[in-house]
C-alpha cells in the first residue's frame, strides 16, 4: 500500500460557476482542478453539489470524471440553497467516520467554509482550498494549509 495522501474532493459548483462567470473566463473544468489534486496524492472522494437543475450542460463533465453530483434545490423560502450546510455535514461525517482521509480538498471561494476548515484542521487533517481568485473570500484562502487557483 502507498504512503501517498488521500483526499476527498468537495465542490461548491454554484459558487464556482458564479465566479468563472464573472471573470468571463469560458466554463469552470472540475478535470483541470482533479489533475492538480492529484499531484497532491490520490483522490479517493469526489463529490459535487449544486441545484443541478439550473446547470445541466456542467453535469456530463462531472460524470465523465466520477464526481458523485449532489442535487440541492433552490427553496423559496430562504433565496438560498441549502447546498453550503449539506457540503460542511458531509465533510465533517467523512472527517469523523473514515480516519484514512488525511487531506480535504474544498473547491469554493465561499468564507462561510472557514468554520469547516478550522474543524478539520483540529482533526489533524489538511485542507487544500481551490477557486476562482477574482471571486475567493481572503478569509478562506489564509484558513486553508494551502490554496489553487
Amino acid at each position: 500500500m502507498s504512503d501517498e495522501p488521500l483526499i476527498a474532493v468537495f465542490v461548491d459548483f454554484e459558487n464556482l460557476a458564479i465566479g468563472v462567470k464573472q471573470m468571463k473566463a469560458g466554463s469552470f473544468q472540475v478535470s483541470l482542478i482533479l489533475k492538480r489534486l492529484l499531484e497532491k496524492g490520490r483522490i479517493v472522494f469526489k463529490r459535487a453539489y449544486c441545484d443541478w437543475g439550473n446547470y445541466r450542460d456542467a453535469m456530463r463533465e462531472f460524470h465523465a470524471q466520477g464526481v458523485e453530483m449532489i442535487d440541492i434545490p433552490q427553496t423559496k423560502v430562504s433565496g438560498k440553497n441549502s447546498a453550503d450546510i449539506r457540503m460542511v455535514v458531509d465533510a465533517l461525517d467523512l472527517c469523523y467516520s473514515k480516519d484514512h482521509i488525511d487531506v480535504f480538498a474544498l473547491i469554493s471561494g465561499d468564507s462561510d467554509f472557514s468554520p469547516l476548515v478550522s474543524k478539520l484542521k483540529e482533526n489533524n487533517k489538511r485542507v487544500i482550498g481551490c477557486g476562482v481568485k477574482a471571486s475567493t473570500s481572503d478569509l478562506l484562502i489564509h484558513n486553508c494549509d494551502e490554496f489553487l487557483y
